[in-house]
C-alpha cells in the first residue's frame, strides 16, 4: 500500500508544513476531503504480545504494560523504545495512565532529541509550546495531541530515571506514516511555539454560521419531519436539535429524556445515499439522558439543545428527516446551518451510524463498531453504557484493521485507554478530543456516557475498514452497550446503518440512601490539607463517600452540617477504615472523639456521643493525629454519612 501512497504523494512537490499539519487538529473543514498527500495512521502501544492471532487463547491477553520494543543506551542513558519508525511521517498522538521518567523524541538519525521533558509535564500541558489542552491530564489519563513531523524516522523513548516506573508503564504513540516522495517541514520549537497558538485559537473558535433551514412543531408517534437543504455543493456547518427536557428520572415513562432521546432518529441522506441513520441523544455524544459536554464536533446542554457539528459536505441536495419511534409526542425545533463548499474529486460525506447491544459478558470476544467499505477516513465514535454493577466493563482493547488488514494497525490497552482517560476512573472530563460526561457511580456501575474524535489521529483507508473493541468486563452479567461510530466517505461506500427498533436505556438502580442521613459527599466542607475526593462504593448509604487523603498530622477537615431544629441529639457516623487510615479526632457540639481507623477495609458504624446542638449551620471538624504504626502513612479518613437522632 505504501507504494500507491508514494504514487498518490508524487503528484505533489510541496512539503507537508507544520501549519497545515497543525490545522488538522482544529479545522474541522479538512475532514471534508480525503487526505492529499495521502497518509496511512497507525499506532504503537503496550498491548500485550502475546494477543498473536483471533481465535486463540491469548487474543484476549491483559498484561498491557512495559511492553517496549527494546531497551537502548543512548548518550550513556538506558532508555525504553516505545516506537521506533521509518520513513517520512509524524507523530500526532501520545497518551499514558502512569507516565514515568523522562520522554525523549528523537528524528531523522540524531541523538539529540528535539523534545525532551519530563513525561508528566509534557503530557499535562507544563511544557511550553504544548500547553493545554494541547497536553493535559483528565481523568487518570495523560496525553499530548501535536504533530512532530519528521523525514527519515522517528524514535520515541522514556527513560528509567523514575525507579524503573517506566517497566510498568502503559503507553499509546500514534502517528501517519507517508509515502517516500512526500517531503515535510523540518520540526522546530519555533514553528511549534507559533503554531501551538493558532492551534489553541482555532479550537475556541465558533462554528461558522451560514444560511438557515429549520423546522419547529409537535412530533407524535410515527411522525416524521423533513428538512430538505438548498442545492448543492455545500456543507452543513451544523445541525442543531431542541427539546424540552422531562425533569425526573422515571425510566418507565415514554416521555422521559433518556427515552426520547432514543426514540428519535435522525436520518440524513445526500446526494442520495443514506448517510447518517442514528438515535438523536446518541448522534450528538449523549447517549443516556442529557449529559452536559462541549467539544468541536458535538456540543450538549443540558437545557436541552443538542448540536452536531461534524461538516457534512453534499454536492446536489440533502434532507434531514427526524422520526418519533416512540410513544410520546415530542416538541421539537431542528435548524441546519449550510454555506457553499465546491465539491470535488476528494469530496466526502459524512457518516454516523449506531448499534446497541444488549449482550452477557461472558465470553469475552471481539464487539464490532464499525465495518465499512469504500475509501474514507475514520474519525471518533462515542458509546452509552448501562452497567448493572459496579465492577469495571471497560478492561477491553480497540483494535482497528485498515484496508483488510489480517493483524489491526492499532492495538490498544484498554477501552478508557482509548477514551483518554485511565484506572477506570468515573471522574468527568471534557477535552477537545475525549470526553466522559456521565458516570453515575459506585463506581462504573449505572450509565456513562463516553467519546473519543480521532481529528488529527484520524484513520484514513482505501478500500475498507473495520473497528472492533473487546468486551471484557470483570463480572459476569447482563449489560447495554450502546456505539456510534463516525467517519466520512466518498460515494459508493457502505450506507450507514441502524439496528432496527428502539433499545431503550435499561433502568440501573443505584444504591439507596439511609432514612435522615447527612451524606458526606453532600455536605459542605473545607480542608487544611491533603486532597478530597468522591469515592463510589456500592453498599455505602447512596453509593458514596467523602475520601480524605495524605493530609499532615494537625490538619483538619471541616464538615459544615445542618441542624434543623435547636435540641439535644445522638451523633451516629459511619466511617471508613483499612490499612492507610489514620488516627483522627472528631469534634462536634460538646463531642471530642478519637479513633484509630486502622483495619482491614470495611465500614463502621459509630456512636460519636450525645450533645447539644443549636438551629443552623454546626461544624464537624475532624484533625488529624499520629497514626498507628502498623498503617500505612496516608492518614486517610472517609465519611459515608451522619446521622442526628433526638434525644428530647
Amino acid at each position: 500500500m505504501l507504494l500507491a501512497l508514494a504514487g498518490l504523494a508524487a503528484l505533489s512537490s510541496a512539503p507537508v508544513t507544520l501549519k497545515s499539519l497543525v490545522r488538522d487538529a482544529w479545522d474541522l473543514d479538512t475532514l471534508c476531503d480525503y487526505p492529499a498527500p495521502a497518509y496511512v495512521t497507525r499506532q504503537a502501544s503496550s498491548y500485550d504480545r502475546t494477543s498473536v492471532r483471533p481465535g486463540n487463547d491469548t487474543w484476549f491477553a491483559n498484561q498491557d504494560w512495559g511492553n517496549f520494543l527494546g531497551r537502548e543506551s543512548t548518550n550513556g542513558r538506558k532508555e525504553h523504545v516505545m516506537a521506533d519508525l521509518k520513513g517520512p511521517g509524524c507523530l500526532v498522538r501520545y497518551w499514558s495512565p502512569n507516565p514515568a521518567g523522562i520522554t525523549r523524541v528523537y528524528i531523522d538519525g540524531s541523538t539529540t532529541p528535539v523534545i525532551e521533558a519530563k513525561s508528566t509535564d509534557l503530557l499535562s500541558g507544563k511544557v511550553a509550546p504544548f500547553v493545554a489542552p494541547i497536553g493535559q491530564f483528565t481523568s487518570q489519563g495523560w496525553s499530548l495531541y501535536f504533530p512532530i513531523p519528521y523525514q527519515r524516522g522517528c524514535k520515541v523513548t522514556v527513560d528509567d530515571s523514575d525507579k524503573d516506573a517506566a517497566a510498568r508503564m502503559y503507553y499509546h504513540v500514534q502517528y501517519r506514516t507517508y509515502g517516500d516522495a512526500v517531503r515535510l517541514e523540518p520540526f522546530s520549537l519555533e514553528a511549534a511555539e507559533r503554531e501551538a497558538a493558532v492551534y489553541v485559537k482555532g479550537l475556541a473558535a465558533p462554528t461558522p454560521e451560514g444560511r438557515n433551514f429549520s423546522w419547529e412543531g409537535n412530533l407524535g408517534p410515527k411522525e416524521s419531519a423533513t428538512v430538505r437543504l438548498g442545492n448543492g455543493p455545500a456543507v452543513v456547518r451544523c445541525l442543531e436539535f431542541r427539546m424540552k427536557p422531562t425533569a425526573g428520572a422515571d425510566w418507565n415513562d415514554p416521555s422521559a429524556t433518556q427515552n426520547v432521546l432514543r426514540s428519535l432518529r435522525v436520518v440524513v441522506v445526500a446526494d442520495g445515499e443514506t448517510c447518517v441513520d442514528a438515535p438523536l441523544g446518541d448522534l450528538c455524544g449523549s447517549s443516556i439522558g442529557l449529559a452536559a459536554l462541549d467539544t468541536p464536533p458535538v456540543k450538549v446542554d443540558a437545557s436541552g439543545t443538542l448540536s452536531l457539528r461534524f461538516p457534512m459536505p453534499y454536492k446536489s441536495g440533502a434532507t434531514v428527516t427526524v422520526t418519533n419511534q416512540g410513544r410520546a409526542t415530542i416538541r421539537l425545533a431542528e435548524l441546519a446551518q449550510t454555506r457553499p463548499r465546491p465539491w470535488t474529486e476528494r469530496s466526502m460525506h459524512f457518516h454516523a451510524q449506531w448499534l446497541c447491544s444488549q449482550i452477557n459478558t461472558r465470553p469475552l470476544r471481539d464487539l464490532p463498531f464499525l465495518e465499512t467499505s469504500g475509501t474514507g477516513v475514520f474519525v471518533g465514535c462515542s458509546i452509552g453504557i448501562s452497567n448493572p454493577v459496579p465492577d469495571w466493563w471497560g478492561e477491553g482493547d480497540e483494535k482497528m484493521y485498515i484496508d483488510h488488514e489480517a493483524f489491526p494497525s492499532t492495538f490498544g490497552t484498554g477501552t478508557e485507554d482509548y477514551f483518554g482517560y485511565g484506572w477506570s476512573s468515573p471522574a468527568l472530563f471534557n477535552h477537545p478530543f475525549h470526553y466522559q460526561s456521565r458516570c453515575d457511580g459506585p463506581g462504573t456501575k449505572g450509565h456513562s456516557n463516553i467519546g473519543r474524535w480521532q481529528i488529527l489521529e484520524r484513520l484514513p483507508f482505501n478500500s475498507a475498514f473495520r473497528f472492533d473493541m473487546e468486551l471484557w468486563h470483570w463480572k459476569e452479567c447482563d449489560m447495554s452497550y450502546a456505539r456510534t461510530t463516525y467517519w466520512y466517505a466518498k460515494p459508493g461506500g457502505s450506507p450507514a446503518r441502524s439496528d432496527a427498533g428502539v433499545h431503550l436505556p435499561p433502568f440501573v438502580p443505584g444504591p439507596a440512601k439511609v432514612k435522615g442521613a447527612l451524606e458526606g459527599e453532600e455536605l459542605g466542607y473545607v480542608a487544611s490539607g491533603g486532597t478530597n475526593e468522591i469515592q463510589g462504593f456500592d453498599d455505602l448509604s447512596g453509593g458514596k463517600q467523602l475520601w480524605w487523603r495524605d493530609a499532615k498530622v494537625g490538619d483538619r477537615l471541616t464538615f459544615h452540617v445542618p441542624v434543623l431544629q435547636k435540641g439535644r441529639y445522638k451523633v451516629l457516623g459511619r466511617f471508613c477504615h483499612a490499612k492507610d487510615y489514620g488516627v483522627h479526632t472528631i469534634t462536634f457540639g460538646g463531642i471530642k472523639k478519637t479513633i484509630d481507623f486502622y483495619d482491614e477495609l470495611g465500614w463502621s458504624t459509630i456512636e460519636l456521643g450525645v450533645t447539644d446542638l443549636p438551629a443552623g449551620t454546626n461544624d464537624l471538624v475532624v484533625t488529624v493525629n499520629t497514626p498507628n504504626t502498623k498503617a500505612e502513612p496516608r492518614n486517610m479518613f472517609g465519611l459515608d454519612y451522619v446521622l442526628l437522632v433526638r434525644e428530647d
